[in-house]
């Protein structure tokens, strides 16, 4: 089988998702950076029209692009017991929604760098940086909710709703508005997520 490329930056907390994921499921594959606001933009639309990461090379010209559909792929292709997604009824619909809104996290808190960081400072909209604080402050506190005191929200071991928690709360606690944002569980989550290889390698302070 042809080696799998994972094309991304080193802060997008989606290109992170299918790091982890590819890791928990004892995936090798090899780590592209790709500057996007830099000069891979043009380059990089021969993997995605739209020059958006991730993208995940298969070999022989095949690339899959969008979170959504590169776990789809990956939990298709994996052995049921590497699966991180439940496969049926309640557990999927619960760990599915879980997923749902740290991927809306993320989203918000990309908005939110792409409206402060590059936009320049005389042309952002005051009002919509602060629409964009309350709704990561309140999603922030929803997905707190929905963690355990210890352990995973998969069990005994990190399913796909934890994978994609870490990812959003580490991205968004590197973002100075966010720093002091009080999820003592998913701090915790965090904190214990570092013992494990693919959070530590992949987390934004590492790389």
């Amino acid at each position: 089988m042809s080696e799998l490329v994972l094309h991304g930056g080193k802060r997008s907390p989606f290109v992170r998702r299918v790091a982890v994921w590819l890791g928990l499921q004892g995936r090798a594959f090899k780590r592209r950076p790709i500057d996007i606001f830099g000069s891979d933009f043009e380059l990089f639309r021969a993997y995605n029209p739209l020059s958006r990461v991730p993208v995940l090379s298969l070999g022989h010209g095949q690339h899959l692009i969008e979170t959504s559909a590169i776990i789809d792929y990956l939990e298709d292709t994996a052995e049921p017991a590497e699966r991180l997604i439940p496969a049926s009824g309640e557990d999927r619909l619960v760990c599915q929604q879980r997923i749902a809104l740290a991927n809306a996290l993320s989203e918000k808190g990309v908005a939110y760098v792409y409206e402060t960081e590059r936009r320049p400072a005389d042309k952002q909209w005051k009002e919509w940086i602060e629409r964009l604080e309350a709704q990561v402050r309140s999603g922030l506190e929803a997905l707190e909710s929905h963690l355990p005191a210890e352990g995973w929200m998969g069990g005994d071991k990190p399913d796909g709703s934890d994978v994609a928690a870490l990812c959003a709360y580490d991205f968004l606690v590197g973002i100075a508005a966010f720093s002091d944002s009080d999820c003592p569980r998913l701090k915790a989550l965090s904190e214990r997520s570092a013992a494990i290889g693919a959070f530590s390698e992949s987390h934004p302070a590492a790389q």
